[in-house]
């Protein structure tokens, strides 16, 4: 069966489960000519590649190129977006052969991934540039030839913030001819990681106003000697869809934007599937949707159809590749792979070309392979509960029909209250504009880190700014900590230390632990890695491991030296760890009651302790009994807000029932803020507390799951009126009777108490919601 012809199937034998099926006609592609700026050259090069005609939004880029504006272009995956920057940057590189152009991915494998395209137009323009990646994998000699006479240099911002910024005197002539910085996959850089980036590209700029002073040029073609200031480089980013393009933009590089939106690149046919799994009455329990998600997705296998399938874990990626392979038979089940953050490049890359070359049929992914990574032609994508963010979704459902086929995107939803409301409101994702993407550059964690390596780079002079603040009190602090020296109103850095190395971009944590095989004595290898604050919970002593399909019990984790020993082992259940967290408040920064509650905007303390883990059988999902974890306790300071209900709003229900309220109010809130923060699920938490001193008699808390926080927990409660809304949506949606986990959840006695619980807490959230909204 072709694509069509299975959906059909499907269609007929799951019409009680499919929640929606939107089909989205193809859409003809939007012309415009190539414009004659650009030169015979490159019209020929194009030409030969079968390009007679520029896309609208192509045409559009190369033009405010030419007029010396930055741009952002936010089209869909699959769209092009390469030679909107591409185009002028070649064509700038034929009239300039002395410009260097810098082009920043977030992950070494883009980087790695664009290498050979760039090469491939400069060999066929004839030009022996020097087209380049220069990355942690780069070998040393290579590196010396790349500062020396790269032309085009692919990155990513953890090179360009340690290993080329922090040495910018031997990139000198680099820095001097800059004339472009492009920045792909702009909607990867918010949060923690974009406030990194943001600080990483302040940096930049002072670099490039001590090499490349802004002066005034002329516009080309003007006849004026000097008619525009010039302000450096220019900037391109690229970006998945987000509401605010141009403001991200802004935020991360501190220049003015024109946003490119309307894509002019035709489409394919493309079918939306909403499916929720089947409840079964007898057994009080709905199907696990990754089991869903192999039954549909090995159908898509078995008629040869090239699947992807998203899942939300590392552990989640490994369950559903061996549910896939398990329903196909040998020669198909060889076709399905796993491909996920822990795996070694080496494994990835094989993954990757497999997939290009058509010898791998499904590949089971976290959110790595959202990424515009060429994996080949696919014709399905199948979603594992909703991702998070609009645009990761937007991301993952592009995957499939990037060669103007028919293609197929499934969502699958799990029991949350926030994919339930999808599967009601599936117009939702459609209707929407995407996200507002949000950085925090100025979280003072991130910002006294990034201030080091400015300092170190180049010195600060008394009333300077970095970003929007004077640097004078950060730089006397560090006068006090002996690593910078103030004289004559410079600052001069002294320390023999070298702060970059020290500052991760990515990870709120520092510290990553190896993962050490120990099957064969004497034969130990690393087989994979992960952070800090995930290590007590996928690798504490006695966990299940699971790696590329296969097993590890982990024998010990040596906390110190930042390290698990494992042994392969054959396993029919895998391991899920539990933690506690302890909340206090370090500074209340605001305070406001308005209706029938009180806003409260501040900094909060978190101890997290993983504190045991349950042996979960694969097959059934059965709890096979459980264990404890013994490691240390992690401390951590972020942005915490909380809301305090005043007792006129709450429902008339006894006292030794409120504390199971408020936690069943705060289930549904924690499952649905992700639409309204605009963030992952795992990005922010929601809690709920009942007569405590610090927090107040009736609280829901919210806090940003980041050290130093990036400001989600403050925005949910600045727009808690838009929460509520929606929670109120979904409780009047929810067909339950009295609470299930597609609404306010299920009674747990180790979270709701020991009292005897009414039968029915969902008409007091409604009760609750009514009276708040």
């Amino acid at each position: 069966m072709n694509l069509e012809q299975y959906l059909d199937s499907l269609r007929r034998s799951e019409s009680a489960n499919i929640r929606a099926l939107i089909e989205r006609p193809e859409k003809a592609a939007k012309f415009a000519e190539i414009p004659k700026a650009l030169g015979p050259e490159l019209r020929r090069v194009l030409k030969e590649r079968g390009i007679e005609k520029l896309y609208s939004h192509q045409q559009q880029a190369v033009e405010l190129y030419l007029a010396q504006q930055d741009f952002v272009v936010t089209t869909p995956t699959a769209s092009g977006k390469t030679l909107c920057y591409l185009l002028p940057i070649l064509h700038s590189k034929l009239k300039n052969p002395n410009g260097k152009h810098l082009f920043m991915f977030p992950t070494k494998a883009l980087a790695q991934d664009q290498l050979a395209a760039y090469r491939g137009y400069a060999d066929a323009l004839g030009m022996s540039w020097n087209v380049n990646t220069f990355d942690g994998d780069t070998p040393e000699e290579e590196r010396r030839a790349v500062r020396k006479a790269g032309d085009f240099i692919l990155t990513n911002p953890d090179m360009l913030h340690s290993g080329i910024m922090p040495h910018h005197t031997i990139w000198k002539s680099f820095f001097e001819n800059l004339e472009t910085i492009v920045i792909d996959e702009m909607h990867t850089y918010i949060g923690v990681f974009g406030s990194h980036v943001a600080n990483v590209l302040r940096r930049l700029n002072r670099l490039l106003e001590h090499y490349k002073p802004s002066r005034l040029t002329a516009i080309p073609g003007s006849g004026d000697p000097a008619t525009s200031m010039s302000r450096g480089p220019r900037y391109i980013f690229c970006s998945a869809t987000i509401a605010n393009p141009a403001e991200l933009a802004n935020q991360l590089s501190g220049r003015e934007f024109n946003a490119i939106t309307e894509s002019g690149a035709p489409e394919g046919r493309k079918y939306f599937l909403f499916y929720d799994p089947p409840f079964y009455e007898k057994l009080q329990i709905a199907e696990s949707p990754y089991k869903a998600a192999a039954r549909i997705g090995s159908g898509l296998i078995r008629n040869n159809i090239p699947t992807i399938f998203f899942a939300r874990s590392r552990n989640r990626v490994e369950i559903l590749t061996e549910f896939l392979r398990s329903r196909l038979p040998e020669s198909l089940a060889r076709k399905v792979r796993g491909y996920r953050g822990g795996f070694l490049p080496l494994e990835r890359r094989q993954v990757e070309r497999s997939l290009r070359e058509g010898t791998t049929l499904g590949v089971v992914s976290t959110n790595a392979l959202e990424l515009g990574i060429d994996i080949g032609a696919l014709n399905a994508v199948i979603s594992i509960g909703y991702p998070g963010r609009m645009s990761s979704l937007y991301q993952q459902f592009g995957r499939a029909g990037r060669k103007k086929e028919p293609s197929l995107a499934v969502l699958i939803a799990s029991p949350s209250a926030l994919d339930q409301y999808l599967m009601r409101n599936p117009d939702y994702l459609f209707e929407s504009k995407g996200e507002a993407a949000i950085v925090n550059p100025d979280n003072l964690l991130i910002y006294q880190d990034q201030i080091k390596c400015a300092a170190y780079e180049l010195r600060f002079q008394q009333g300077d700014k970095f970003g929007e603040y004077p640097v004078d009190q950060f730089m006397d602090n560090l006068v006090e900590e002996r690593v910078v020296l103030e004289k004559g109103g410079t600052y001069f850095w002294t320390s023999d230390t070298y702060p970059a190395a020290n500052v991760s971009l990515r990870s709120a944590a520092t510290d990553n632990f190896v993962i050490v095989d120990k099957t064969h004595a004497g034969n130990e290898k690393v087989i994979g890695e992960i952070d800090l604050f995930s290590a007590p919970l996928f690798i504490h002593d006695e966990a299940i491991y699971m790696h590329a399909g296969r097993h590890y019990y982990v024998n010990i984790l040596k906390w110190d030296e930042r390290r698990a020993e494992v042994t392969e082992v054959k396993s029919d259940y895998y391991t899920d760890a539990h933690e506690k967290v302890h909340r206090s408040i370090l500074h209340l920064d605001e305070k406001r009651t308005e209706k029938k509650l009180t806003q409260h905007w501040g900094e909060v303390t978190l101890r997290r302790q993983a504190y045991l883990y349950k042996k979960i059988k694969i097959e059934t999902s059965e709890n096979l009994g459980w264990g404890q974890i013994h490691t240390p306790e992690i401390e951590m300071h972020t942005q915490g807000a909380w809301l305090d209900i005043l007792p006129e709003a709450l429902p008339q229900i006894p006292a030794n029932f409120m504390s199971a309220l408020l936690t069943r109010f705060a289930y549904l809130l924690r499952q649905l803020a992700p639409l309204v923060a605009l963030c992952d699920r795992r990005d922010i938490s929601v809690s709920s507390s009942y007569r405590d001193v610090h927090f107040g008699d009736h609280a829901i808390i919210f806090h940003d799951n980041y050290p130093g926080g990036v400001g989600l927990s403050h925005k949910l409660v600045s727009n808690y009126d838009a929460l509520f809304a929606l929670a109120r949506q979904t409780v009047e949606q929810c067909s339950c009777e009295a609470g299930c986990p597609s609404c306010i959840g299920v009674w747990d006695a180790k979270t709701d108490g020991d009292a005897d619980l009414p039968d029915d807490l969902k008409s007091p959230v409604r009760v609750l919601l009514q009276n708040l909204t």
